[in-house]
């Protein structure tokens, strides 16, 4: 029986009419709306039959052929014609199918049943065209069938130089038991010179677990990028990182339980003053992670990514937290902390912090924990190599750029209406000081009356000098706002007493705080207004150990270490160079001002800027780096060496004047050292004279008169180059004659008692080789 069905076009309109009076083993299609076979059909249409798909074709003519075009049989090829405009759009234009079921895109692969071309095409609902900002290029997705869920969308997004273009997406996936999401971004230059730069990160997880307990993992997720980069945040702001909140919930990213929005979940990773992934040219990026739950009761995230390029950084990201009861509703604490450790190898630091989250409370959900700790060390090449910092809470005492920065840390309680509880602490250790404090704030509010009460402690001490600086302060007050007729009085009463204590020489001050006046009492020696002056020995204890506050190393043409000189009196190990170039280094940890070449010159070679020395308060010294040469125990000029200036960053803290100065506590492009190259070797035109000493390592026969010198007259027979030499080698080397000859040489020898151990039997190769072994023939001399 006729089959009717539903076919479109290329463009995806029409709703014509096909009947096929046969669909069995040939599958031909032989009516389209009650015209002969093909009439009419556009070309590239499809048509849906029995939930399979078929592509429309129509019978054209016998095409004509070429004669001048033929196949590898010899047999004319049909004649190349050139395509229309019009068959050329209709070649771009999309192969889909609109039918009341969805919408059907083809995939390019295909195959053949029982001669019909049949294309493996699943039915995707619900993809429809939407509006971009600034654009009008976009799809998104929003496919429901329960209890499977796909939302997402991609789109061009607003792009700012250097970029051009900015392509992002999403697809969140929901399965009920697992769900999972998919991000990502692609931005492309506008021609400056950047390159394009990709991200992509993807998760899976489920609340119920993966994984059997007691260690149970409830989501997975990986990323890259390609010329990008990774915002990594600190312990106490890990909480809102997106990479870690898609472990908990990858559907939760910038959305609501109720609807996705895969655009706001995009902006929440490329948008803003300070995105989480930004362009970066030449960095690559990877991450992986994981979410787990420990004994039921402690639940954690973590992340490891490595990133390289400019900068290679190693990060350790974690969330980790519990809440006590672990079952009921009823919460009296909830603790959670992000940890990140970040090293970088390549710059010398490494750095640590961790911090609550927003998630954190105690006792009461209004009882908010805050604030976190950091700690950073540098190391290697560092110019502030061997300092460190422990930093906790934001210290009210300045420190240098460079140490890390903390959100203040403490708590912050509003009981009800009517109390209010806030304190915060703080601590800070570095190699020279230690400070620490805190303060607490009651406010009782109700109705007219308000009281409060505030204390608070900062401590300072330094101990390269010994210095110390501690500050204590109390206040009580109360107030009451009063109405007499139609005015409102406010009537405020508060005590207090601040005491501050410093030394040596010791001091300090006590201010009186009454409700009607205020006073200060000052005792002891005066306050500091800056940092007393280092002597040299307190300067020393700060600078790195003298192996490594100058150093000599070798970069090409070192063989080795000889064995010292004893007469020297020095355990130095004197270099092995090679004759043929050598090159070395020398530098310092301390800015140069004068560099001179050998021992006693008088002459700096370069001079660079003065060196300032802020702990012991001078400006304006010079410093020295004299760089000398000692060769068979006696001294090399290095004058006629190349030399190369090496300049770096030195820490202002130690060569400044301003202890606010530098940027980012240092002092930018110093002259610290020097490169030597040796000059070229000059191999002259004579040897030399030799001494019978050495030339004793090679024996000469005593037997004989020997060509010593140009006026020895010649003995024996003169050698002669005559021609056919390396063609009778060739020819006659493995001749059967020659073959013969030698096995009984060889034989004779061996009967008179000489060794002459395993012998090549076959000369062939040394036969075939013979005509291009020599430059020119041998020399022959007459035998006996």
């Amino acid at each position: 029986m006729p089959v009717r069905v539903a076919f479109t076009d290329a463009d995806g309109r029409g709703d014509g009419a096909l009947v096929a009076a046969d669909l069995g083993g040939n599958r031909r299609l032989l009516v389209v709306d009650g015209v002969t076979e093909g009439a009419g059909v556009p070309p590239g249409a499809w048509v849906l039959v029995d939930g399979r798909v078929f592509r429309l074709t129509r019978r054209g003519a016998v095409p004509v052929t070429d004669p001048g075009r033929l196949d590898g049989l010899g047999r004319a090829m049909p004649a190349a014609r050139p395509r229309t405009a019009a068959e050329r759009e209709r070649g771009r234009g999309p192969r889909a199918l609109v039918t009341g079921r969805g919408i059907l895109v083809p995939r390019p692969s295909a195959y053949r049943r029982q001669g019909v071309r049949v294309l493996e095409s699943p039915m995707v609902r619900g993809w429809e065209p939407i509006g971009a900002p600034g654009g009008e290029n976009g799809i998104s997705v929003n496919y429901e069938s329960p209890p499977l869920r796909i939302a997402g969308a991609l789109t061009a997004l607003p792009a700012s130089p250097p970029y051009k273009t900015v392509i992002g997406g999403t697809l969140v996936v929901d399965t009920g038991a697992v769900n999972g999401s998919l991000m990502g971004a692609y931005v492309v230059p506008d021609g400056s010179g950047a390159r394009p730069s990709l991200f992509a990160f993807g998760s899976l997880g489920s609340e119920v677990g993966i994984t059997p307990p007691p260690f149970q993992v409830r989501g997975i997720a990986a990323g890259f990028g390609w010329n990008s980069r990774v915002r990594v945040p600190s312990g106490q702001d890990l909480g809102s990182f997106p990479f870690l909140v898609a472990l908990d919930n990858p559907g939760a990213i910038g959305a609501d339980e109720d609807e996705v929005d895969p655009l706001k979940v995009l902006a929440s990773l490329i948008g803003g003053a300070t995105p989480w992934v930004s362009p970066q040219e030449g960095d690559l990026w990877i991450a992986a992670g994981l979410a787990f739950d420990c004994f039921a009761s402690l639940r954690g995230r973590l992340m490891a990514v490595v990133q390289t390029g400019s900068d290679l950084t190693i990060s350790l990201l974690g969330v980790g937290g519990a809440e006590l009861p672990t079952k009921g509703d009823k919460k009296i604490a909830r603790l959670e902390i992000g940890i990140e450790a970040t090293l970088r190898p390549t710059a010398g630091e490494l750095s640590i912090s961790a911090g609550f989250t927003e998630k954190t409370f105690l006792i009461d959900p209004n009882c908010k924990l805050h604030g976190g700790i950091g700690l950073k060390f540098w190391f290697g090449k560092h110019p502030q190599a061997g300092d460190f910092a422990v930093i906790l809470g934001a210290p009210r005492f300045a420190l240098p750029s460079g140490y890390p920065k903390q959100q203040p840390a403490g708590l912050t309680w509003g009981i009800g209406s009517t109390v209010k509880i806030s304190g915060t602490a703080y601590a800070a250790l570095t190699p020279k000081s230690l400070m620490a404090g805190g303060s607490l704030e009651v406010v009782f509010q109700t109705g007219i009356l308000r009281a409060w009460l505030t204390a608070r402690v900062d401590a300072l001490v330094e101990w390269n000098p010994f210095y110390f600086d501690v500050g204590i302060g109390v206040r009580v007050g109360v107030s009451a706002t009063i109405k007499v007729w139609f005015v409102r009085i406010t009537i405020s009463i508060e005590v207090g007493v601040d005491v501050r204590v410093w030394g040596p020489a010791v001091g300090g001050e006590a201010t009186v705080h009454l409700w009607f006046i205020s006073f200060t009492i000052g005792f002891g020696a005066e306050r500091r207004s800056k940092p007393p002056a280092l002597g040299w020995g307190g300067f020393q204890g700060m600078l790195p150990p003298p192996t490594n506050m100058v150093r000599t190393l070798p970069v090409s043409g070192y063989t080795g270490e000889s064995v010292p000189d004893a007469t020297a009196g020095s355990g130095v190990k004197p270099w092995l160079v090679d004759s043929g170039g050598f090159t070395f280094t020398a530098d310092t940890q301390a800015p140069v001002s004068k560099l001179y070449l050998d021992r006693d010159s008088t002459s700096p070679v370069d001079s660079g800027a003065a060196v300032d020395i802020l702990p012991m308060h001078l400006t304006g010294k010079e410093s020295e780096l004299r760089v000398w040469l000692d060769y068979n125990d006696g001294a090399e000029s290095l004058l006629k060496w190349g030399r190369t200036l090496t300049r770096g960053n030195v820490v202002n803290a130690l060569w400044g004047t301003n202890p606010d100065g530098g940027d980012e506590g240092l002092l930018r492009d110093r002259i610290i050292g020097v490169r030597l190259v040796s000059p070229p070797v000059d191999y002259g035109t004579s040897t030399g004279f030799i001494d019978e000493k050495g030339i004793s390592f090679d024996p000469i026969a005593p037997d004989g008169r020997q060509p010593l010198s140009a006026g020895e007259a010649p003995s024996g027979a003169a050698p002669l180059r005559t021609g056919g030499v390396i063609e009778k080698i060739k020819d006659g080397i493995d001749a059967a004659d020659t073959r013969g000859n030698r096995s009984a040489l060889v034989g004779a020898l061996e009967s008179l008692g000489v060794e002459l151990g395993a012998l090549d039997a076959d000369l062939s190769s040394y036969a075939g080789a013979a005509g291009t072994a020599f430059t020119a023939s041998p020399m022959l001399v007459p035998a006996g």
